[in-house]
């Protein structure tokens, strides 16, 4: 059953405080990328708070381009990365090492990636520079880690909360909150108390209450939130789209030495890329990608 609260971002502010934030639901988007992979179960589930993660950080920062949300470490899963885009395109996918493929089935978040870096960048559309911040990968979780990303870089107090399961019909779902206090009020004791206040309510949440189908988004908002009051803002859908393609592809191999991109092709001079976000292949002659003309 697809439900008309899946697969969207619901942002809100808190009445009367200096306070925003993002209720994130994901359904069938989740499920395709996810299942796309052919990940165990615990790498899956990774992926998926990643998805949610950089849905909620990226539709937050309010611009036209690619937000890229990256982890790398030293442990099994040795790479996470997902990009949103302005308009909620929504790809991602996590690396395992081969021969450590086999044991990540059941492994905590931290003990997947390791000790490493966490990297947030942004890549506005017309600019030719790109801001990107970087801290420690510290943390239990990957939602405690984005928490210190903004302590660390931005300094500005952030709470996660994400999630992500096979539900009862097999299907992954996700879900994720995601609350933060803006530096615009000048009361800086009512700033810090209206801070504890929203951070004590939003911790009561539920995960089941997040991925709850039959939950909509305005309802456990005003579930978490009802005693002040909470405003809603435009609800922003989510999809499943990557921005691949066959003129992308030749335009990165052509930085490779001529001599490896011969080496990439088969016996019949084929040379076949796969794309690591949406896992579409693409064919070339060794030639095409040299840029040689018959």
């Amino acid at each position: 059953m697809v439900s008309l609260d899946d697969d969207l971002i619901q942002p809100f502010h808190l009445n009367g405080r200096e306070i925003r934030g993002r209720l994130v639901r994901l359904g069938p988007v989740a499920d395709a990328i996810l299942n796309r992979h052919d990940l165990p179960p615990a790498p899956a589930a990774l992926l998926g708070e990643a998805l949610a993660l950089s849905a909620m950080i990226g539709s937050a920062l309010d611009f036209d381009g690619i937000f890229t949300f990256q982890a790398e470490g030293d442990g099994p899963a040795n790479m996470l990365v997902c990009d949103y885009r302005g308009r909620g395109d929504l790809r991602g996918y996590v690396r395992l090492r081969r021969q450590e493929g086999e044991a990540v089935g059941a492994s905590p978040a931290a003990s997947l990636l390791g000790r490493g870096s966490l990297a947030l960048t942004i890549d506005r559309e017309g600019d030719r520079q790109r801001y990107q911040g970087l801290v420690e990968l510290l943390g239990d979780d990957l939602p405690s880690c984005a928490e210190h990303y903004f302590q660390q870089s931005e300094q500005l107090p952030t709470l996660f909360r994400a999630v992500s399961t096979r539900g009862p019909d097999g299907a992954w779902r996700v879900g994720g909150l995601m609350l933060q206090s803006l530096p615009k009020d000048p009361d800086e004791d009512k700033a810090a108390e209206d801070w504890n206040t929203a951070q004590v309510l939003a911790r009561t949440v539920k995960p089941q209450e997040l991925l709850d189908q039959s939950l909509t988004a305005p309802e456990l908002l005003y579930r978490l939130f009802h005693e002040d009051g909470v405003w809603l803002h435009d609800v922003q859908p989510l999809k499943d789209r990557c921005t691949c393609s066959a003129d992308r592809v030749v335009s990165v191999v052509r930085r490779f030495p001529e001599e490896e991109i011969r080496n990439l092709a088969d016996e019949s001079g084929k040379v076949t890329v796969t794309c690591q976000f949406c896992a579409r292949a693409y064919d070339f002659s060794a030639g095409e990608l040299l840029g040689e003309t018959e």
